[in-house]
């Protein structure tokens, strides 16, 4: 069963065990305010790349043989000890020695339900030839150097150093290396003559206050995580061959057949680039910003729909998160034969993908997955959390921010707005997400999740389904909040108990304990009316009825509750946040005819939406039309999904 399938087998069983999951949200209203919630306006003052103190800067040359697909490197490293003590080695990552050969941390693990092939076609690997500490004269690369506890992996190296780098001490780094890409593989590799280059030369880790790098081996699941810095870097190329790279194009020449370019960026955590024979562009000046579509030729029709997506995206996350600091932005629309090199985001350059005749079906995959990636320059890009540690703070909060984009950009059903099935993305996470919550902490280490259905659904969907229930029950306290906790971190290095944080600054303790709950203790809620009581007064003159409504799970949230009476009378009660039984006394003309919790549906992290209204007489259930909703929803979800 291919990849797709096996998702939609999975995403089928799940709605089909959740019955109503999808139908449920479907027949609920899901609009809500699309106003920029979470603090000033884009033209407030933010701290731009100019404040920053870089920590690891890089000056690179890098060559690539378009036949070989081999990127001949070199330059320097300038590294500043901003931690509280001296420091007696570094440790460095050769994130390409993932796929030399079958033995590594990497080609150990299996996909099982996400992204990436299980097997490499054509190895990868870097070479060090120079490490040398310029200031000491001295060559400080070790011979036989490996992974710590991995003597087949090479991608996490500690290079000890002849004395340590004193507290504040600038230490300069030369270096010469040699890149061989594999064929494409988890957002790097070539396809032909199509390049993609990332992680593709040797990277510090990061250097914690304490005097210690967070450093870790490449992991299927688990994306990046380094220190901000000043790059500089040189790129050439053969003639004919278009390059799209991280941050500024500031000088460009041609030599003896090749074309060299040098792009600089200050205040980025990572430097990728890409170079095609194939590609087709287009240009166009938003605002401060230069915005750039790299796309195969003749597909022109994409390339027009993630220009049109990034220039709102632009505007609506820069309101929301600050505005953008950066002058480019280049979207890479890699070829279909390069599939695993879509879907990416780096600073200032993200990749999209995505067949031809993607552009042409239903639906907005193609304006979401650019959402998507645009909305990651925020959250890993200028909030430069710990991606394998917490994706939930990179993947889950991108994925939350795309749902608001989606919702704001293209109303409720923007995901799929075609009758007679129009599904919003919230919908289809929350189906994705149902169940899932026992196999693993939402806040888990990206290392720690058994399975790629299971990394998929928890740090994407749930995430994502948590945290737009916060802000639906707790009237926009989320949004706020990360509003919040963007500026404030802007260039940071923020944890889960920053967001945490943020949030009871803005709502006080009862939407943060609910948050610390269901993302570090598999918290769950399952919300369902028990019964209806109804008996006459004694004089006659009304009716007195009672109400028993049940909270289950350890998610303490207040719960909105509509109850109808017989003559149409419809009121409501909100109970405060709570676990277990609660009776619900009535009085009035007429006898309860039925009850529904949550009746706007804001609370989509609840298990079971089939159990959310209940009546005083057996209903009657339409099953053709929940059976023939249900598998729609998870086949066209399926169909448009990256």
């Amino acid at each position: 069963m291919t990849r797709r399938g096996r998702a939609f087998a999975e995403l089928a069983s799940a709605l089909l065990g959740s019955a109503l999951t999808v139908l449920a949200l479907w027949l609920v209203s899901e609009v809500r305010s699309a106003e920029p919630a979470g603090g000033p306006a884009a033209s407030e003052s933010l701290r731009s790349p100019s404040d920053v103190r870089p920590v690891a800067s890089y000056a690179l040359e890098a060559s690539l043989d378009v036949d070989r697909h081999l990127i001949t490197g070199r330059g320097t490293i300038t590294f500043v000890n901003v931690s509280e003590k001296p420091l007696s080695a570094l440790f460095v990552h050769l994130y390409l020695n993932a796929f030399e050969h079958e033995r590594t941390v990497f080609r150990r693990e299996k996909s099982l339900g996400f992204r990436g092939y299980d097997r490499v076609d054509e190895p990868g690997h870097v070479t060090v030839k120079t490490f040398r500490w310029r200031e000491e004269g001295r060559e400080t690369w070790p011979a036989g150097a490996h992974t710590p506890g991995e003597s087949e992996d090479r991608t996490d190296i500690e290079v000890p150093l002849p004395r340590a780098i004193a507290v504040g001490e600038t230490a300069t780094f030369e270096i010469e290396f040699e890149s061989q890409l594999p064929s494409v593989v988890l957002r790097t590799g070539f396809a032909g003559s199509f390049h993609m280059a990332g992680q593709w030369f040797p990277k510090l880790a990061k250097l914690e206050t304490d005097g210690s790098f967070t450093h870790f081996p490449f992991q299927r699941f688990s994306e990046f995580y380094a220190d901000f810095g000043d790059y500089d870097v040189t790129v050439d190329v053969p003639e004919g061959f278009t390059v799209g790279a991280t941050g500024r194009l500031t000088e460009e020449r041609q030599e003896a057949g090749r074309r060299f370019l040098r792009y600089q960026e200050k205040a980025v955590h990572d430097f990728a680039f890409t170079a095609w024979d194939g590609f087709d562009e287009r240009t166009e000046r938003v605002g401060d910003v230069e915005l750039r579509c790299l796309f195969p030729r003749g597909e022109e029709r994409a390339a027009r729909i993630e220009m049109d997506a990034a220039k709102l995206g632009l505007a609506f996350f820069g309101e929301r998160y600050g505005a953008y600091p950066y002058e480019t932005l280049t979207i890479v629309h890699p070829p279909e034969a390069a599939a695993e090199a879509g879907g990416m985001e780096y600073p200032t350059l993200i990749t999209t993908g995505g067949s031809y005749l993607g552009s042409f079906t239903p639906g907005r995959a193609l304006e979401g997955l650019t959402l998507h990636e645009l909305g990651h320059q925020w959250f890993y890009g200028l909030v430069a959390s710990n991606e394998n540690a917490s994706p939930l703070l990179d993947e889950g909060l991108t994925s939350y921010i795309t749902g608001e984009a989606v919702l704001a950009l293209y109303g409720p059903d923007g995901l799929i707005d075609v009758d007679p099935f129009p599904i919003s993305l919230f919908a289809a996470e929350r189906a994705q997400q149902v169940g899932y919550y026992s196999h693993q902490a939402v806040a888990a280490p990206a290392g720690a999740f058994a399975a790629g259905s299971d990394y998929g659904a928890l740090v994407y969907a749930r995430s994502a389904t948590i945290y737009r229930t916060l802000d639906g029950v707790f009237d926009g306290v989320f949004a706020a909040a990360l509003g919040d906790f963007a500026r404030a971190h802007r260039f940071g290095h923020p944890t889960p108990d920053d967001l945490i944080a943020a949030v009871r600054s803005r709502g006080g303790d009862a939407p943060a304990t609910a948050l610390r709950r269901a993302i570090f203790d598999r918290g769950w809620l399952d919300a369902r009316p028990l019964g209806i009581s109804n008996r006459a007064k004694a004089d006659g003159k009304g009716y007195v009825s009672e109400i028993a409504v049940a909270r289950y799970g350890d998610i303490a949230l207040p719960l909105v509750v509509e109850l109808v009476d017989e003559s149409g009378v419809s009121s409501r009660e909100i109970l405060p946040a709570g676990n277990g039984v609660t009776k619900l006394p009535y009085e009035g003309k007429a006898p309860i005819a039925y009850v529904v919790v949550d009746p706007d549906g804001v609370v989509l992290l609840d298990e079971d939406k089939r159990n959310d209204a209940l009546g005083n007489r057996p209903p009657s259930f339409a099953f053709r039309t929940w059976l023939t909703s249900t598998i729609a929803a998870a086949a066209v979800y399926h169909a448009v999904s990256p």
